[in-house]
């Protein structure tokens, strides 16, 4: 059977992360770290995100240091990307970056996030 690289989760898997970088202006920033909490937990529980294994899991041809959303479409892009710098990189970094943005935009600059800013 061949895998599509870029079926349905593919595009659901890139919503997800467009809609998370673009939280510092919609969301409040408690907001922003209940979801990188979230992101924790699934990686506890799952050993990686639900998307990535349901994508990634069940094809034979990707080593376990590419089965990251990040890692396997840069090492398509190029080969020479480290696949396990990506994935730590973009896994990790990437949602504490968007966070500290998000403190940065809101409580710096006092901008209000246009969704659930008075909740907490």
């Amino acid at each position: 059977m061949v895998k599509n690289d870029y079926g349905l989760i593919f595009w659901i898997h890139l919503l997800v992360i467009l809609a998370y970088l673009i939280t510092p202006f919609v969301l409040g920033w408690q907001w922003i770290l209940l979801i990188v909490a979230l992101f924790y937990v699934q990686n506890f529980f799952f050993k990686n995100c639900i998307l990535t294994k349901a994508q990634l899991d069940n094809r034979g041809d990707v080593d376990e240091s590419e089965k990251s959303f990040y890692a396997y479409y840069f090492k398509k892009m190029s080969p020479k990307v480290d696949p396990r710098w990506v994935k730590k990189y973009f896994a990790y970094s990437l949602m504490w970056t968007v966070f500290t943005i998000s403190l940065i935009w809101q409580l710096v600059f006092s901008h209000q996030p246009y969704w659930f800013s008075n909740l907490f």
